[in-house]
């Protein structure tokens, strides 16, 4: 007797370790403490040799102190799997150390509820035998119900909690009142989601009630883990597991219950496909490599209706077996039809995606790693492509983490496809191509190619027509060449004579006409002037220019180096009758430069230039006590950071004047800081939406040229809210803005004016 359809539709394509696992325990590892007395903590078997769990756990299990940064070298742990008899314990060396860090790479004190990093690569003898395998990861949403088991895996051990929010990378995770809760010895264990038999994240840490009476606000029975898309930028940042691996674990599908009529739909379009079986087999055969999966060794391919199962039941499958057939029908009308004939369909199950498993790989990797440089390039991107729509709530942040771009790309696949008219009733541009081309446009280099020619590939695949993608990416490249109404340019030089008054300065100004050529305003030989002088004088030259136009002024002060802690741009340069402050930070593009520094290097000008024109693809540097002082900076700008043109230095005010002149020196030629920090330590979570924001996200929050507008509008704001919190400060050396002495003046007896 034939064996039935059925039973023929579950034997070609298998999963590679057999059915998705009932639970997670096939993955838990128990983490010991030195003397075996006690349970550290946990963790979670990830492939080949390697396991995952938290440096905090690491440093329980050494004795330390939990949130110490100190990377305790090559020690060895003793590590159990839960899921094997006879309690056994295997030795583990630590291979790779992610500390535990405050925002912005701080040191995290011992009393913080949040912290970021805190991950421990280990790294066992041997391979350990099955049961014991690795866990499909997805990942972590708010409303997904989880499951976490206490280090040892007993069975009893489970505590059930539900992920409330999840923001900047972190789940936040309530527990019911009955049953177990998250304790000691469960962190760095793994959050099993039994709706996605996945699992979702790493524990890492519960927020406890205050150590007084109860009191109805507190809170009770909440923890918190780290999602599975923060634990894979950590782990890709720090090159800790082989990326095969990772992909390994990502890529495997969710399989999803089947619309048996759609099903049976599909039949019809894979056969005028696929119907030859040889054909059909090597298509089955690429697919189930990219999804994962074994297929059957007794027969060259599958049926027609194993394949339709699959496609109709399993994310990404049918995308990914487009992919592949894409370039067969190129040149078939009636095989593209079919094609087209079997997306529709296919967007009518509940596995529907747009990108296939490579497509979305690429992607993903392409867009944390331009987030993580740019965090608002995605909602600038998507607002701009998509003006008439209102964005998903995902991109609602004006800046993303790399953490929150797998939830945003996924919910960007099911918008609907561009409005615009298509020619030969051909798909639509959908709203994810259309953002691609705008981040592409605003990116730029070698990027913008990259991404460009990624949406080309998928458009084609999808049958998009070309002249379609193109309309839409002259639109996006009109887009990123918006520039601001262009305002005047002033020059201004300061300096200090020994005899002067303190808080005097002797100013020169010079104005820069359309053309270029400039003329002097002021000679600073004149007398010594106030701060509050020099900013009226500075109103009147830019006022009164023949360049004011409509855009808002360059004001560039050359200072001396003792000079570049003035609050020039503090100065307030309102009239004694105007009843309006005048801050030149708040009117003007106010910033700082300080050529005397640069020309103590030989090579300053070719650095500064080099700099200067790489400064759109260059990541900042951010400058803090991690990078080792005077001697630390100057090796990152000589090896990893030889082209970076922006630095963010924070410290007081003894650090800043130790690795500022460094920056200059070597032709950084766009350096911020904050003079009021005072080396202060602050330990920061997740920033709501409607909070003002901070200098961090001004430095990085938009394209490198923007950001003296940028600061402009930050210091309003905080002018505006009374506060002095942050009074930022910014070097911004132009290598094609002239310096005052190198002007070439044709005739200075008509040239030089004078204000008195």
């Amino acid at each position: 007797m034939a064996p039935s359809e059925r039973t023929q539709r579950v034997t070609w394509f298998t999963a590679v370790k057999g059915e998705r696992a009932a639970d997670a325990r096939g993955a838990l590892v128990q983490v010991l403490a030195k003397n075996h007395a006690r349970t550290a903590g946990a963790g979670v078997y990830l492939a080949g040799r390697s396991l995952l769990t938290c440096a905090h756990v690491v440093n329980a299990a050494l004795g330390l102190r939990a949130l110490s940064p100190q990377d305790p070298g090559s020690v060895e742990l003793d590590v159990a799997f839960p899921v094997l008899s006879g309690g056994r314990t295997w030795r583990a060396r630590l291979a790779t150390w992610i500390p535990p860090r405050s925002h912005r790479y701080g040191v995290a004190a011992a009393e913080s509820l949040k912290w970021d990093g805190d991950l421990a690569v280990l790294e066992l003898e041997e391979e350990p035998p099955a049961p014991v395998a690795p866990a499909r990861w997805v990942e972590m949403t708010s409303g997904q119900e989880v499951r976490a088991w206490y280090g040892g895996g007993q069975a009893f051990s489970y505590a059930d909690v539900r992920v409330a929010a999840y923001e900047d990378g972190v789940g936040y995770l309530d527990g019911q009142l009955s049953g177990a809760a998250i304790d000691e010895g469960y962190s760095g264990g793994p959050l099993w989601s039994r709706g996605d038999g996945a699992v979702v994240g790493l524990v890492m840490g519960r927020i406890t009630a205050p150590d007084t009476a109860f009191a109805a606000q507190h809170t009770v029975r909440r923890s918190w883990g780290l999602g599975w898309q923060s634990v894979l930028a950590e782990l890709r940042r720090a090159g800790a597991v082989p990326d095969d691996h990772l992909r390994a674990l990502w890529a495997r599908p969710a399989v999803l219950d089947v619309d048996e009529a759609v099903r049976d739909m599909m039949v019809g379009p894979l056969h005028a496909l696929l119907g030859d079986p040889e054909t059909r087999g090597a298509h089955a055969g690429v697919l189930a490599a990219q999804l994962g999966l074994r297929v059957s060794e007794s027969r060259s391919a599958p049926t027609v209706e194993e394949l339709a199962q699959l496609v109709s039941g399993t994310e990404r499958a049918l995308s990914t077996l487009a992919e592949s057939l894409a370039p067969k029908v190129a040149d078939d009308p009636r095989g593209r039809a079919e094609l087209d004939r079997l997306l529709a369909l296919g967007r009518l199950t509940d596995a529907a995606r747009l990108l296939s498993v490579a497509e979305h790989r690429v992607l993903l990797g392409k867009t944390e790693h331009l987030v993580q440089h740019d965090p608002g390039l995605l909602h600038r991107a998507a607002n701009a492509a998509l003006p008439y729509l209102d964005l998903p709530h995902s991109l609602q942040a004006a800046n993303l983490a790399p953490a929150s771009v797998p939830g945003v790309l996924r919910e960007l696949e099911t918008w609907h496809g561009d409005g615009s008219p298509v020619p030969e009733e051909t798909p639509r541009l959908p709203a994810l191509l259309r953002v691609v081309e705008y981040m592409a446009a605003e990116t730029g280099g070698m990027a913008c190619q990259a991404l460009q020619e990624w949406s080309r590939r998928v458009a084609t695949r999808l049958g998009v027509h070309p002249s379609a993608l193109h309309e839409r990416r002259a639109d996006a490249e009109r887009w990123s060449r918006r520039t601001a109404p262009a305002g005047a340019r002033v020059l201004v030089e300061l300096e200090r004579y020994v005899k002067d008054p303190a808080d005097h300065y002797r100013c020169s100004v010079w104005r820069l006409r359309p053309d270029g050529t400039a003329a002097r305003a002021v000679a600073g030989s004149e007398r010594p002037r106030t701060g509050v002088e020099i900013a009226r004088l500075i109103r009147e030259v830019a006022g009164g220019t023949d360049s004011a136009g409509d855009g808002v002024a360059l004001v560039a002060v050359s200072v001396p180096p003792d000079g570049l802690e003035l609050p020039v741009d503090e100065w307030d340069g309102a009239g004694i009758d105007e009843v309006i402050p005048a801050p030149l930070g708040e009117d003007f593009h106010l910033v700082l430069r300080c050529p005397k520094l640069r020309m103590r290097s030989r090579t300053g000008l070719s650095d500064l230039k080099r700099r200067w024109k790489a400064r759109a693809q260059s990541p900042p540097l951010l400058a803090d006590q991690t990078v080792g002082g005077r001697a630390g900076l100057i090796g990152l700008l000589k090896t990893t950071h030889r082209d970076s043109a922006r630095v963010h230095l924070q410290g007081d005010v003894e650090r800043r004047g130790e690795l500022l002149p460094v920056c200059l020196v070597m032709g950084v030629p766009i350096v911020l800081w904050d003079r009021a920090d005072g080396g202060r330590q602050t330990i920061r979570g997740a920033r709501g939406p409607t909070e003002e924001p901070r200098l961090e996200d001004v430095a990085t929050n938009g394209t490198v040229d923007e950001l003296p507008e940028r600061l402009r509008h930050f210091r309003v704001g905080v002018q505006a809210r009374g506060e002095r919190a942050e009074r930022p400060a910014l070097v911004w050396e132009d290598a094609e803005l002239p310096l005052p002495d190198e002007l070439q003046l044709a005739d200075p007896a008509e040239e030089t004016e004078r204000h008195t």
